[in-house]
């Protein structure tokens, strides 16, 4: 039911923001909003524990974007989760490479093939360089979001600030990076990686997308803490 509802929530925020960023509507961005603000207390909102202050703060959220919405000032939260969302990807695969951490694609392997093949030479240095290179690309995806989110007219942070931009950005150049290629290059760049893993990495079994997304799903809670 969590998962179902998550890949709803990721939908809803996806097709709103789009619509948003190519329409400037502030209805659309506030339903964006909102569903990422659940989709984000998803895990919260399913732990017992949890559930009773990730409630709060999504009712606190999502009057804060009912405030945003009838001041009209709902363009600029709009800009920041594709800043924000690959640069804390990019330290949540950071923070594994660490002395005396695991690597989290180690320990994805870890988890789903065994610590025995975990532990293989070639696997663990192959899954610690392939985690570095993951942070990189987050890293590069939230910069080039910044940057653009600053170049693009009327709403860009340059232009809020009362600044020209050197190198104005359409609005709708702006969305079709943010809402739709920014998705494509990290989904292009896994498929890749899948596909030349073979050549790379002989020792490993042979991957394959579907049975990849399966234990991806199914090792989840496992992932975030490693």
């Amino acid at each position: 039911m969590s998962r179902a509802l998550g890949a709803l929530l990721f939908v809803v925020w996806a097709l709103a923001a789009h619509d948003a960023g190519d329409t400037g509507s502030a209805s659309a961005a506030t339903l964006a909003l909102g569903a990422l603000g659940a989709l984000v207390l998803l895990p919260a909102l399913g732990a017992t524990r949890s559930r009773l202050r990730a409630t709060l703060l999504l009712l606190a959220w999502w009057l804060l974007l009912a405030l945003l919405l009838r001041a009209a000032a709902t363009a600029l939260p709009l800009s920041l989760p594709p800043v924000l969302l690959p640069l804390l990807l990019a330290w949540f695969f950071a923070r594994t490479l660490r002395p005396g951490h695991e690597a989290l694609i180690t320990h994805f392997v870890r988890l789903s093939e065994g610590s025995e093949q975990a532990a293989h030479p070639a696997v663990r240095h192959y899954t610690c360089r392939l985690t570095a290179l993951w942070v990189l690309l987050l890293l590069a995806l939230g910069l080039c979001a910044a940057v653009l989110d600053a170049l693009r007219v009327p709403q860009g942070w340059l232009a809020l600030l009362g600044v020209q931009s050197p190198w104005p950005l359409s609005m709708h150049a702006w969305n079709a990076w943010v809402n739709g290629w920014a998705y494509v290059v990290p989904v292009a760049a896994l498929l890749l990686e899948l596909a030349l893993r073979r050549r790379l990495l002989p020792e490993a079994p042979p991957p394959h997308p579907l049975r990849f997304a399966r234990a991806l799903l199914g090792h989840w809670r496992e992932l975030r803490a490693p």
